[in-house]
Parts: C-alpha cells; sequence; structure tokens
C-alpha cells in the first residue's frame, strides 16, 4: 500500500512538472515570436490602463523587449508621472523590468527584479496642508494594492534617485535627498514569513555633505497596517556614530 500510494504521488510530481513545463514553452513562444515583434504597438493601451488605474496622467516615452539569461526583459524609458495640476511629480528616466517564471505558479505577475535609475520624486505639501507624494494625495482614501504588491517581488533596486520636498505653506527653500540608493530584497522564501531587507543611502542637500546609510531587516506585507511591521535598522553617517533601532513602527 505504501509503495503504490509513493508511486501515484511520483506520477502525480512528473504530470504536475509536465503541465508547468509545458505552459512555460507555449508562454515563451508566445512572448517570443508574438510579444516582443510587436511591444512598441502595445505602449498607447499600457499607458491608458496605467494613466486610468492611478488616476493620473502617465506618459511612457519607449519600450523594448528582450530576454535576459532565460527571463523576459523589459526597458521603458522617460515614463512622466504628472499631479492634478499637469506638473511632473514623478520621473523615471530608465526603468527595467525582469520577469519571472514564477508568475505562472504564483498566478500573478512576478518580478525578478525591478530596477529603476535616476527617478527624480516631488513630496509637495500645499498651502492648506494637504501633502502629495508623486501626485497622490495622502489625506485620501489608502490604495495599498500596488505598494503590496511591489513588496512581494524578488528585488526592487533605485540607483540614483533625487526626492525633492516642496513646502509652499511655508514659502520654505526646497529641500532634496540626491544620489538615493534603494533596494528591497523579498526572496520567495522570506515573503512567506512577510521579511524584508533593505539598504539605502542618501545625500541631504543640506547639513551634511557625507551620505546617510540605514540597513534594515523588517517584517510585514500590508503598507494599510503598518503598526503592526516590526524589525530592527541600523543608520549610520560619517563621523558620526552607528545607531541601531531595535523596533520599526
Amino acid at each position: 500500500m505504501v509503495k503504490k500510494s509513493l508511486l501515484k504521488l511520483y506520477s502525480a510530481t512528473l504530470l504536475l512538472v509536465g503541465v508547468l513545463i509545458f505552459i512555460m514553452l507555449v508562454t515563451a513562444a508566445v512572448i517570443q515570436f508574438w510579444l516582443f515583434p510587436n511591444i512598441d504597438s502595445f505602449k498607447e493601451k499600457i499607458t491608458n490602463f496605467a494613466s486610468q488605474a492611478s488616476n493620473q496622467k502617465i506618459v511612457i516615452g519607449s519600450i523594448k523587449a528582450d530576454w535576459q539569461g532565460i527571463n523576459p526583459h523589459l526597458s521603458l524609458s522617460n515614463i512622466d508621472i504628472f499631479d492634478a495640476e499637469n506638473r511632473p511629480a514623478l520621473q523615471l528616466k530608465n526603468t527595467n523590468i525582469l520577469l519571472s517564471w514564477l508568475s505562472i505558479p504564483m498566478l500573478e505577475p512576478h518580478l525578478a527584479e525591478l530596477k529603476i535609475q535616476a527617478p527624480e520624486l516631488t513630496i509637495r505639501r500645499m498651502t492648506n496642508g494637504e501633502v502629495f507624494v508623486g501626485g497622490i494625495s495622502m489625506s485620501g482614501s489608502s490604495k495599498p494594492d500596488l505598494p503590496n504588491w511591489l513588496l512581494r517581488q524578488t528585488k526592487l533596486t533605485i540607483l540614483n534617485a533625487k526626492v525633492v520636498w516642496l513646502d509652499e505653506m511655508r514659502g520654505a527653500p526646497s529641500l532634496s535627498l540626491d544620489h538615493l540608493n534603494l533596494e528591497v530584497f523579498s526572496p520567495p522564501w522570506r515573503s512567506l514569513i512577510k521579511n524584508h531587507s533593505l539598504t539605502l543611502s542618501a545625500t541631504p542637500s543640506t547639513g551634511t555633505h557625507h551620505p546617510i546609510n540605514i540597513t534594515a531587516s523588517i517584517y510585514g506585507n500590508d503598507v494599510s497596517l503598518i503598526e503592526q511591521w516590526h524589525g530592527n535598522a541600523t543608520v549610520s553617517l560619517k563621523n558620526a556614530k552607528s545607531r541601531r533601532i531595535q523596533t520599526l513602527v
């Protein structure tokens, strides 16, 4: 009986693996012979879908596609996201998307890596106190679907970013974080326990010419429940003692 049960389990496993391999081969053929040759024709549809989903004007300069190893790779350039006043709130000059074959068993789009190079983000506080991040009002209802999905991706990398703080309520000069580099690493096995490792470095426009460095290990998977997150972080600055923060809230 045990032997028969093992044989049935072995056969079922082989069948499942065979089906997954077949689906991957069919998907690879569709990507190679249909999606890649026509990728630029999808730019307008992708732009319209992203604009409607975010309720913001979005412009995409160009889209290119190829293979990086066995993974499909998309390169998007000159993505501009506008605020309600039609001002650029987030500019992405070069974005690379490396798709993962884990998308098939996970039944949702999964990325091996999302790399964003030299983005520029504007955070604006209006005269009435309302704060906009990338053109999105922070006083509106929470929409955690996109950031929660990003947390489930294997690797998020942001290189040489610039974050600008504009305070129209105080009429103060703009402040910025320059040369900001961020990496969030969440391999699938860590995602099961809601763990993410984070490294960040950035240089403030005032106060110091040295970069601030942060490393952290955090637990949480829902940005709308940030009060339930926990972990630890280390913050360091040249010519200053590093400080370890045991609990993140």
